[in-house]
């Protein structure tokens, strides 16, 4: 099968994930033969940003930007001996908004896996709470992981995917790509409501026959009647034990409800699974 991922980006907040955020891509990386960039974005405070602009030029900032460098070069350097041979380690320090920043990254470095930490607890400073992770995906058109501190890149037995609508062809590639270099299960799995049920099985069979060109496969079905579909799936993937969910952004990933919608209540979020957000 084709090689999918070649360069990894991971975003550094330098906190309390830094340290494991970077093993689970040292993990990625070895596991898929990846490269790694590292990207640190120097966010001005929402407060008095004519000061902050003024500090820019100032020996403040300078001295920010040195240790900013000084600190990024330190991680480069714990991270390039646990690369496998061959696979290279970058680095990026930019001013301006995580979201923009990540967004030009990734095209302008062909990035084509990102990864972000998220943490059990929920802090408005975490990374994740900064980043639309369905709208980055959809403009990048790339996937973006979402891993928490007991993921295993070296353990992907388990992988959910909804079928919820036309045939996914790119989230069942990518998921396939996975459980193949892992010897794992992919578990396919629709709810009734988003279609008559009689249209629901045939994307499921076109599901199965799509995954089934890839190679001999353990595939799992199953159906769900009536479920809001993030809630649903990652129902389903708890009682499954699944080790990663692939959904595409949109309806998929997000929590039903206006209130959900209005706070950015996506499955990305709020999943103690890990999470890969694959754009259409």
């Amino acid at each position: 099968m084709q090689k999918l991922f070649t360069k990894i980006l991971l975003p550094v907040a330098f906190n309390r994930n830094t340290r494991w955020s970077v093993e689970k891509a040292v993990q990625l990386a070895n596991k898929f033969d990846c490269d790694i960039h590292l990207l640190h974005v120097q966010v001005p405070p929402v407060t008095l940003p004519m000061l902050y602009n003024k500090l820019l030029s100032g020996s403040l900032a300078k001295s920010s930007g040195n240790d900013l460098s000084q600190k990024m070069k330190v991680l480069e350097q714990q991270l390039k001996p646990k690369l496998k041979d061959g696979l290279l380690v970058t680095s990026t320090i930019v001013p301006g908004h995580w979201q923009s920043v990540l967004k030009d990254m990734i095209i302008a470095e062909h990035i084509n896996l990102t990864v972000i930490p998220r943490n059990r607890r929920k802090h408005s400073s975490a990374l994740i709470q900064r980043v639309n992770i369905n709208r980055l995906s959809q403009q990048t058109n790339c996937p973006v992981m979402t891993v928490t501190r007991g993921f295993n890149a070296n353990h992907l037995q388990n992988i959910v995917v909804p079928v919820n609508g036309l045939l996914p062809v790119k989230k069942l590639t990518i998921a396939t790509y996975l459980s193949l270099e892992s010897s794992g299960h992919i578990y396919l799995m629709s709810g009734e409501n988003q279609s008559s049920a009689d249209r629901k099985e045939g994307y499921m069979l076109k599901a199965y026959q799509l995954l089934s060109e890839f190679g001999k496969l353990n595939i799992h079905f199953a159906v769900q009647n009536n479920y809001d579909p993030a809630a649903g799936t990652l129902a389903y993937a708890k009682n499954v034990h699944a080790d990663l969910i692939v959904v595409n952004p949109g309806q998929e990933s997000r929590l039903r409800g206006w209130w959900n919608k209005l706070r950015g209540k996506y499955l990305c979020r709020e999943s103690d699974i890990p999470v890969m957000t694959v754009s259409f």
